[in-house]
């Protein structure tokens, strides 16, 4: 998929299937990647008159924002408003979480930096068990106006201020001692300082370490002051209002996910978090591939842009000073639209006597890589199988796909689709795909709360292609990449080799105005495949098994899942059955995969819908 960072998904009302892992990664905040035309867009299929107003931009009008600087925040009522707007259009009625769980994953949403919360010697922890209670009525029965959130900053903010002061004292001993020289200046201060879960340092530790690394910046370098204060007023607010609504702002975050554990809410600016893992939302940074914090801002450790180098400290991004900054916001910097096709970056640079100030470009390359092909002999010298491997459901997928069968195709006696690893993406593209093989048919009846919204059809492109198909699948075909599975199933078009994949048959859209201050994702749709059987928390059972290893997780092994039910059989009675594997006349291969060709050595011959699964009995439902 051809992808730029430049590019903002246009949010409200945006169908996409999500990777099937998202459900287990929430208290992470993995997940979501713009495109050059930004995901697909599908028109929602049923009006929601408790829906906010739809967005009138355009997907590829709206870049992903520079941060402003501010700690994230939000008011009780904004809070109260998501939490309201999610249990309203949730694809199935909500069950409320437990208040001990939204305490334990409030305590880790809450400290970016190993400071607040998460420390070992931070009093919260106790204080937000206590407060838990409250806010999850707060949020989930909107009753009362967020007492936890005051019951939190009153025990917060005397320890910000305890914190602040021992790195006021740091700060100022560094800063009146004798300037470091530029060589130990840079190792100190571009050393890795915060830890990942668990913390282990205590806070009041940390708070002495940064006020020395940044008060020994500001005693060499003294014009520097501004960054200083702004990496102090991040790492230690103070004030009682603000820090209540920070301490909202993360029990929401904390919440959505409890409640659909395919859903997340990020601020404005830290949206990035949204799209961050999935491949088909997010290709990357345009000014490196890694980058590890310090306390004034982000060591590049992998994959600088020109004229950035390994090692390279980034103090700035267009103006933005990334000292105090949680990396989701230093990662959405490096994802902004940047100004006249170019990022400004202030660097500290071994060697360098002095900060320097780059110009890197921002403009992406809009090649697409393209899909994997291999030709398989199967049989004669002159017969092939056409391998196509598929990594996941990119919002161009239908238009990649039917490039490569025309171009592909010509002189091979079958297509295999390797959908093996596959976790989702764009529901859109998946409909256009299909439409090469089913063209016309209708395919995936959509269902909230119960009731059938709308049934997707495949349309009717110029270039269609009957002959023998297969799908080759695993436990981590998802989403997405089961709905195209599934149809060829579901129609008897194709044959299923593989083992049971991952069983996730909900979608997710993304709301951004629902509140100015964020976005919201949640699951809104579930489907079902073609003959009414269900997806979720099942998955496909193929017609031919394969020795695979097993998945790790499943979309059943989730709790507060959505539960699945049988819809209705829509299938076009004019679309018949697809034609038989062909048998080859000596063993298939050489493969790339040995697993592809012990794949082909059981197809030989199969007729689709002939054998195994598709007809088997149904595996009984998950549990919510």
């Amino acid at each position: 998929m051809a992808v730029t960072n430049s590019a903002r998904p246009a949010h409200l009302r945006l169908l996409l299937l999500a990777l099937g892992s998202i459900g287990l990664l929430v208290a992470s905040f993995l997940t979501l990647r713009p495109s050059d035309e930004g995901p697909q867009r599908l028109a929602r299929p049923r009006p929601l008159p408790s829906a906010e107003p739809a967005s009138s931009a355009e997907p590829d009008s709206r870049a992903l924002s520079l941060p402003s600087g501010a700690t994230p925040h939000i008011s009780c009522q904004d809070a109260q408003r998501v939490a309201a707007f999610l249990q309203r259009e949730l694809a199935a009625p909500p069950i409320v979480p437990p208040a001990s769980e939204l305490g334990e994953l409030w305590a880790g949403m809450l400290d970016p930096h190993g400071l607040w919360s998460a420390a070992p010697d931070s009093p919260l922890p106790g204080e937000l068990s206590r407060a838990a209670p409250d806010m999850l009525s707060s949020l989930f029965d909107q009753s009362g106006a967020c007492a936890g959130a005051d019951q939190v900053a009153a025990a917060w903010q005397p320890w910000q201020q305890r914190s602040l002061a021992a790195y006021d004292a740091a700060f100022a001993a560094a800063r009146t001692a004798a300037p470091r020289t530029v060589e130990r200046l840079f190792q100190l201060v571009a050393e890795p300082i915060f830890e990942d879960d668990p913390v282990t340092r205590p806070a009041l530790e940390l708070a002495e370490e940064l006020g020395t690394r940044i008060g020994a910046f500001v005693a060499r370098f003294p014009d520097e002051t501004a960054l200083a204060e702004q990496a102090r007023t991040r790492f230690f607010p103070t004030d009682r209002v603000e820090l209540r609504e920070i301490a909202i702002l993360a029990a929401l975050r904390a919440y959505v996910p409890l409640v659909d554990p395919h859903g997340d809410f990020a601020p404005n600016d830290e949206e990035w978090a949204l799209y961050a893992g999935d491949d088909t939302l997010d290709d990357g940074s345009l000014l490196w591939g890694e980058v590890t914090r310090t306390a004034l801002g982000a060591r590049i450790v992998d994959a600088p842009t020109a004229p950035l180098q390994l090692d390279d400290l980034v103090l700035a991004i267009d103006g933005l000073d990334l000292a105090g900054a949680s990396i989701d916001q230093i990662e959405q910097a490096a994802r902004s639209e940047g100004e006249d096709g170019a990022f400004r970056v202030r660097v500290l640079r071994q060697g360098e006597p002095k900060p320097l100030t780059l110009r890197v470009a921002s403009e992406a390359s809009t090649e697409t890589a393209g899909l994997e092909v291999e030709h398989i002999r199967y049989g004669a010298d002159d017969q092939s199988v056409l391998r196509v491997v598929v990594p996941d459901v990119g919002d161009d997928l239908g238009e990649q796909l039917s490039d490569v069968l025309q171009r592909e195709l010509p002189g091979a006696q079958a297509l295999l689709l390797d959908l093996r690893g596959n976790g989702g993406g764009s529901l859109d593209a998946a409909v256009q795909s299909l439409g090469l093989l089913l063209p016309g048919a209708k395919l995936f009846p959509l269902v909230h709360r119960g009731q059938v919204s709308e049934v997707l059809q495949a349309p009717e492109p110029e270039f269609t292609y009957r002959g023998p198909v297969a799908a080759l699948v695993d436990g981590d075909t998802a989403s997405a990449a089961e709905m195209l599975a599934g149809a060829l199933q579901a129609y008897d078009r194709g044959t299923l080799i593989g083992v049971r994949t991952f069983g996730k048959g909900c979608v997710q859209e993304y709301f951004d105005q629902v509140v100015n201050s964020g976005v919201l994702r949640m699951t809104t749709l579930q489907f079902v495949m073609p003959n009414g059987k269900p997806l979720q928390q099942i998955g496909l059972t193929p017609e031919l098994l394969l020795p695979l290893a097993p998945a790790s997780e499943r979309e059943s092994l989730i709790t507060r899942q959505p539960i699945t039910f049988d819809g209705p059989d829509v299938r076009d009675r004019k679309v018949g059955p697809g034609p038989a594997w062909p048998r080859p006349s000596s063993p298939p291969g050489p493969c790339l995969d040995p697993t592809v060709c012990s794949a082909l050595s059981r197809l030989a011959g199969v007729r689709p819908g002939g054998v195994g699964g598709a007809r088997a009995a149904r595996p009984r439902a998950g549990t919510r």
